[in-house]
């Protein structure tokens, strides 16, 4: 996405507490006026946090889009222009939704951009935030020949603890949406109860899913059942076979990532576990999404930690060839050891 050219057409604040609580809503009627000077801080703290966002969602329904309340009144700000009305009527949709004895009170902040552009479109974005937590900070009061300290309370310009990011796209099949929300793992009502958003099953998507998979088999089956060296070498294998290849393909994947039948057999055991477990399928093949690939290479075991005081480092883009090393056990010592081949010493 390019955001050089976003402004901020509307922008109004609502205040959204918790259902269970009682706490109620305190809505604004109107948008807010929005001053040069504080549409530029406002765009950072706003924009900020989706540049690097790859995870791209839609809004769906088990039944029916219409039957989707975010998808229907964010649909009608950009065809109706109807912004003030359909911002109320989100805010009371996530008071409903907002039953979970952990949801605060909190701001939401509802915004209309313009000009960011996405797939080399410029497009209208609706952003949706809720603050749900403040900072305290100290501010100077002067007093004819005195200058004091006191204290207040502000949202943190730095972070963003729950947005999504509507993009005028693709409206038949619900959008193309980021959302952030870094309170997911403890209340996941804003994902599902209050946006009702998937994600969008791209390449990227895939990539993860299969990544995140393996991952998981190296921290639960190859860590407590293998060499640590055989720990090692899946993970660089595996991280490698993503990086050289364009496309996914479940056959050459096994035929690469290991040479041992009994690793191979455990790790077929995990994957089809692994979908039953999390009601998911693996494709057999898939484009493979290079930037995601990075983001997960240091989530593999690139270490062989021996007695309290020796850590042996594999960098992760380098290629390991099958004698790189070799492990073996001196029986005179009594102590095992490793043996490294290398050309190079820098």
């Amino acid at each position: 996405m390019d955001f050089s050219q976003a402004s901020i057409n509307k922008l109004i604040v609502h205040q959204v507490g918790n259902k269970q609580k009682e706490e109620g809503v305190y809505l604004s009627h109107n948008p807010q006026s929005v001053e040069p000077e504080l549409e530029k801080k406002l765009l950072h703290y706003f924009l900020k946090p989706f540049i690097y966002e790859t995870d791209l969602h839609h809004f769906s329904h088990t039944s029916s889009l219409q039957f989707n309340e975010v998808y229907m009144y964010t649909k009608s700000i950009f065809e109706n222009d109807n912004f003030a009305d359909a911002a109320e009527r989100i805010a009371e949709h996530l008071y409903d939704a907002s039953t979970h004895p952990k949801v605060v009170m909190g701001e939401l902040l509802i915004v209309h951009f313009k000009d960011i552009k996405f797939d080399e479109v410029f497009r209208d974005v609706i952003g949706i935030y809720k603050v749900e937590k403040k900072d305290m900070f100290f501010k100077v009061l002067k007093d004819n020949d005195s200058i004091t300290l006191g204290t207040d309370e502000g949202i943190n310009a730095s972070k963003i603890e729950k947005g999504c990011f509507i993009i005028n796209d693709d409206a038949q099949t619900g959008y193309h949406i980021y959302n952030i929300d870094i309170h997911q793992k403890v209340t996941d009502y804003w994902m599902n109860k209050f946006l009702g958003i998937t994600a969008v099953e791209n390449d990227s998507f895939k990539t993860k899913q299969f990544m995140d998979m393996c991952k998981g088999f190296v921290d639960e089956v190859v860590s407590p059942n293998y060499e640590k060296s055989e720990q090692v070498d899946f993970g660089k294998n595996c991280i490698d076979f993503f990086e050289k290849n364009e496309n996914f393909s479940q056959k050459d994947f096994f035929d690469e990532i290991s040479s041992n039948e009994n690793m191979q057999e455990d790790f077929r055991t995990y994957r089809d576990k692994y979908a039953d477990e999390g009601a998911i399928s693996f494709d057999d093949s898939f484009g493979i999404s290079k930037n995601d690939v990075k983001k997960y290479k240091n989530s593999f075991r690139s270490s062989i930690t021996l007695d309290d005081n020796i850590q042996i480092k594999f960098l992760n883009n380098s290629v390991q060839e099958e004698l790189n090393y070799e492990k073996g056990y001196d029986e005179e010592s009594g102590q095992s050891y490793y043996k490294f081949y290398f050309e190079d010493e820098y």
